[in-house]
Order: C-alpha cells, then structure tokens, then sequence
C-alpha cells in the first residue's frame, strides 16, 4: 500500500495548508527536504538576486518534480473535526 505524505506549510494556523504526496517507495522526506532547501539557497535566491526568471517552486511542487506524485481521491479521506 502506498504511504502518503501530507506536507503542513504556513507555519501558523492563519496561513495552514497541506498537501498530500505520495513519495516513491525508500525515499525519506528529510533527505529530499535537505536538497529542496539546498535548490533554494544555491540556485533559486542567486538566479532571481541577479535578475534572472527562475519559477519558485514549493516544497511539494519541487517533489512532484522529483518523483512524487499527488494522492488521488481513492488514496486520501480527509475528514474535519470542526
């Protein structure tokens, strides 16, 4: 069965959100976190310091480009306890 990885971002409840990934088998997210953050500081910031168009990419955008794809309907029930 495929392990589906939600991604909390915002880092405070008025900006919350989640994405749901699922991540090929073995691959561990703190690995791939590492080089998502390595890709910002290394190529994105000195591409757009020196003017340049580089497309931002979030961390679960940048994953979906590396090899994750997105959980379907069938794979993810999210429920709300409101």
């Amino acid at each position: 069965m495929a392990k589906i990885t939600a991604l909390h971002s915002g880092g405070d409840w008025a900006d919350a959100s989640a994405d749901y990934v699922i991540l090929p088998a073995g691959t561990d997210v703190e690995t791939l976190h590492a080089e998502y953050t390595k890709w910002y500081r290394t190529e994105y910031c000195p591409a757009r310091k020196r003017g340049e168009q580089l497309s931002y990419l979030s961390f679960s955008e940048w994953l979906l480009e590396h090899g994750a794809r997105e959980a379907t309907e069938d794979e993810l029930e999210i429920f709300y306890d409101d």
